[in-house]
């Protein structure tokens, strides 16, 4: 890069910060002024971009934008510390560079672009970019190799965490693991905090730490005390992806999380992303590529290239204050006011190319107005046993309550699950999916905590068992509930048989179409105060499949399983 293009660079991303002291909560422990907001901000960097072939193509080949100061090389020195000096000033405490497509790829690239990021910050004056860490995961997720991805982390412990620009969160380096749900739990490493992410918030949430997940696609709150996560919009349907993406709505989405985060002020806010322009979680300034990409407008209809670049400046600056010339006003409210001068002053006019900063309710006089928990998420005092939380202990291997077998129509029965079965979590896209085939359905809950349940098949047909060890309380009445649920439109049914300490207690036949099931409830009083084996039985039992079925196409859903006091 030249250096006319460098000081192009700077003055394109150089944010001038002016703020007056920003909202507070109230006095701390040492009768110190509180800000409102207080979280540290993180946010995830592409370090895969390059301007030389062949791995320009990155470029023209995956992506509908094009950043305004151009296509870049993520290891360019103007480009990085333009970047950095951006985040910085704009509020970006930490960045989390995404070596989560394998470090040694692209012939090195990556790597000596993680290489020179390293050594651009670690040459700025101090206070003029963010600290660094590093998102790993393509061991797990892309190898399935456990020994793969520790020596990916071993790398990044000895080459890379001593740095003194590596952020360090509770006291260790942050290393973010981002991976299948499956590898959640099942893989640490002393020497880091380790935090994890997923594809889409949404798919792990239901088996997420307690610590919540640090990205990809957070296409839902998590309601988590340590972190929230903010995402822009994402589409990967341009890469021929069968996704359905996420829209921007002109910044309404970003926005939303923002109020959120900014609500709940939890310790870290994750941002995804700078610049990841393939999968379009991008905030950095941009123009369309093609015509199939729509233009970021203002309230005007006029092109605003740095939208969400500015709304980041706007919430992200939240922590020191109002910036002078943006525009901010509080949800429920009409009123705009204009920082100037180190005042609110009221306005009745929309901005020109610069968002309005909506604000939570409350905000400006101090107080911000808690969201009241929805009715659903009440707790439901007459449930005794949640057998969905047990299960989650099983996951996490806090306890050995659960075991699996398959068992043939030939009457084989082998530990464990195999022959085709499967036993999960129901994830929201295969809520998705069974309400795609029965559009007329009325109640199409996306939030069902339980099990999906595949039965056996490949030329033999059979059933998947699931049993759970449980201590009942003494208690007068006791029923064990579910809500079935039926994946697939393709297939005449699914069979349940529920048996308790080997008797058999209940059997269903799950039939017609795909869809939620009313609530099923079994008396199982006669257990009272004693350690119980609760068995599912899934499988095909006696169904009569249809010219177009085959077993392979459907599978079992166990909603919101209890044991409950009162029906």
């Amino acid at each position: 890069m030249t250096k006319k293009r460098g000081i192009m660079l700077g003055v394109i991303l150089m944010l001038l910060v002016m703020t007056t002291t920003p909202a507070y909560a109230g006095k701390n422990g040492n009768n110190e002024e509180q800000p409102l907001f207080t979280s540290q901000i993180g946010m995830w960097y592409t370090v895969w971009w390059d301007d030389e072939s062949p791995f320009s193509s990155h470029w023209t080949d995956w992506t509908r934008y094009r950043p305004v100061i151009g296509d870049y090389s993520s290891g360019d020195a103007d480009t990085i510390r333009a970047h950095m000096e951006w985040m910085k000033q704009a509020g970006v405490d930490f960045v989390i560079l995404d070596d989560t497509n394998g470090h040694g790829n692209d012939n090195g690239n990556i790597a000596a672009n993680i290489d020179s990021i390293f050594r651009v910050v670690e040459s700025m004056p101090e206070g003029t970019a963010p600290k660094l860490a590093l998102a790993i995961g393509y061991g797990q997720w892309g190898a399935n190799d456990a020994a793969a991805h520790q020596a990916e982390a071993d790398l990044i412990y000895h080459q890379y965490a001593q740095s003194p620009v590596y952020y360090h969160w509770k006291g260790k380096p942050l290393l973010v693991d981002y991976t299948t749900p499956f590898w959640f739990y099942k893989w640490d490493d002393e020497r880091f905090t380790v935090r994890f992410a997923t594809g889409k918030v949404s798919d792990g949430a239901p088996v997420a730490p307690e610590t919540g997940l640090w990205g990809w696609v957070f296409d839902r709150d998590q309601n988590n005390e340590e972190v929230a996560g903010i995402t822009p919009g994402w589409d990967t349907a341009h890469l021929g992806r069968g996704t359905t993406p996420i829209a921007r709505e002109g910044g309404r989405l970003y926005t939303e999380l923002w109020k959120n985060a900014v609500r709940s002020n939890p310790e870290a806010v994750i941002i995804a992303s700078f610049n990841d322009h393939a999968e379009e979680t991008g905030i950095e300034a941009v123009e369309p590529r093609d015509a199939s990409a729509p233009a970021y407008l203002d309230y005007y209809g006029d092109p605003a290239p740095d939208w969400y670049q500015k709304l980041t400046e706007g919430y992200a600056g939240l922590k020191s204050g109002y910036k002078e010339g943006f525009y901010y006003k509080e949800e429920q409210k009409e009123q705009l006011y204009k920082f100037t001068n180190g005042e609110l002053m009221k306005t009745d006019t929309l901005p020109h190319q610069l968002p309005v900063i909506e604000l939570p309710e409350g905000y400006m006089n101090g107080k911000i107005k808690p969201v009241k928990p929805d009715k659903d998420e009440k707790e439901n005092k007459w449930v005794a046993v949640d057998l969905y939380h047990s299960w989650l202990g099983y996951f996490r291997g806090m306890n050995q309550d659960w075991s699996f077998s398959t068992l043939l129509a030939g009457g084989t029965e082998n530990a464990g699950l195999s022959n085709g079965s499967v036993f999960d979590y129901i994830q929201p896209t295969e809520i998705a999916h069974m309400y795609s085939q029965n559009e007329g359905a009325a109640d199409k809950p996306a939030d069902r905590l339980g099990f999906k349940v595949h039965p056996a098949w490949q030329g033999e047909n059979g059933w998947v068992n699931i049993d759970v060890q449980t201590q009942l309380p003494q208690e007068k009445k006791l029923y064990l509930t579910y809500i079935p649920g039926k994946v697939n439109a393709a297939s005449d049914g699914v069979s349940v048989t529920i048996f308790i300490n080997g008797q058999q207690a209940a059997y269903d036949w799950i039939d017609g179409e795909a869809g939620w099931k009313p609530k099923r409830a079994v008396d199982i009083s006669e257990y009272a105060g004693q350690q119980v084996t609760v068995r599912y039985k899934i499988g095909w039992g006696q169904e009569q499949l249809g010219d177009q079925a085959t077993p392979a196409y459907d599978s079992f859903f166990i909603g919101e399983p209890r044991i409950t006091t009162k029906m």
